[in-house]
């Protein structure tokens, strides 16, 4: 394996879990950070993601916490991407990572992850928290994948529904930053999924088994093939994200819907009402599927 120094850590999703990592990494000294993050700063989220403050709302997450970073170790390699993760694009950004951590906050970007990772063979963490609960698994290739565990599972709570605990985001992040040192050196790291409910102190380790019939441990790769596109629902803002057919001109757009609301606007988004409008993709703060479509065709178009 590489030295720390020398090696390259991608997290992908820079909120509550990824605030806490990339922080902790940057301190150790890992030598590149590779961030990658779609989304802007939200002052109600702002109780759970320690990298930032008030002066920071509405702008990048991706773009703050570089700056922010590299004020903490100025000789480390820190780069940033505000953009969305997707099929089209995810080689170009996860390319020679020796591991990539998983603080996202939707199935469908962990599946595309998990895709990506048996495919090209890296190892990456997923870690989630949701209330007072986390869990943390470790996904090696040849063993049991995000696939195995997760195939079949029904979401019914959200981040916005139950909320977080920021004392669980903390206890996880920790943990996976952990792991993630333990993976790098070569040394013994956890073969087993870690479930901790910090309000009952319940703290257990799952043994996880291959599914035999699990489809992308045998090569079939339907996220990262770009069978699954149209839209993806988020846990952190309750929103939904829509991948825009054509790339949008923002400064048309943005006259337009001044017309209807005042928006706030910059080069690279504008907000308008309950829309974040980038202009590969559009997310839409709503509580269901049907209002998230009425909306963006209302707004966006069909």
């Amino acid at each position: 394996m590489k030295p720390i120094k020398k090696s390259k850590i991608s997290i992908v999703g820079l909120g509550a879990l990824g605030s806490v990592v990339s922080k902790l990494l940057t301190k150790i000294g890992i030598g590149n950070l590779n961030l990658i993050d779609r989304d802007i700063i939200e002052l109600n989220n702002m109780q759970r993601q320690i990298l930032y403050n008030k002066k920071d709302v509405n702008k990048l997450k991706a773009i703050v916490a570089k700056e922010k970073l590299e004020k903490i170790n100025s000789k480390i390699k820190i780069q940033s991407y505000a953009i969305d993760l997707n099929y089209k694009n995810i080689d170009k950004l996860l390319k020679n990572s020796d591991l990539i951590l998983d603080c996202t906050d939707n199935l469908e970007t962990r599946f595309l992850i998990n895709d990506y990772c048996l495919k090209n063979k890296i190892p990456f963490i997923y870690a989630g928290v949701l209330a007072d609960k986390g869990m943390l698994f470790n996904i090696i290739p040849n063993k049991p994948c995000f696939n195995c565990i997760f195939n079949n599972v029904i979401t019914k709570e959200t981040c916005d529904t139950a909320g977080v605990l920021n004392s669980i985001v903390n206890l996880i992040g920790n943990l996976q930053v952990s792991q993630a040192i333990k993976i790098l050196t070569n040394k013994k790291y956890e073969e087993n999924l870690v479930y901790i409910n910090i309000t009952k102190n319940e703290f257990m380790k799952i043994k996880v088994n291959k599914l035999n019939k699990c489809n992308v441990c045998n090569g079939n790769y339907d996220y990262l093939d770009g069978k699954k596109t149209e839209f993806i629902k988020l846990c952190g803002s309750n929103s939904f994200q829509f991948y825009n057919k054509n790339n949008l001109n923002l400064n048309e757009l943005n006259k337009n819907l001044n017309k209807i609301e005042k928006t706030i606007f910059n080069k690279d988004f504008i907000i308008f009402k309950n829309l974040v409008i980038f202009k590969d993709r559009t997310l839409i703060k709503t509580n269901t599927e049907e209002k998230a479509k009425s909306i963006y065709s209302r707004f966006i178009g069909n």
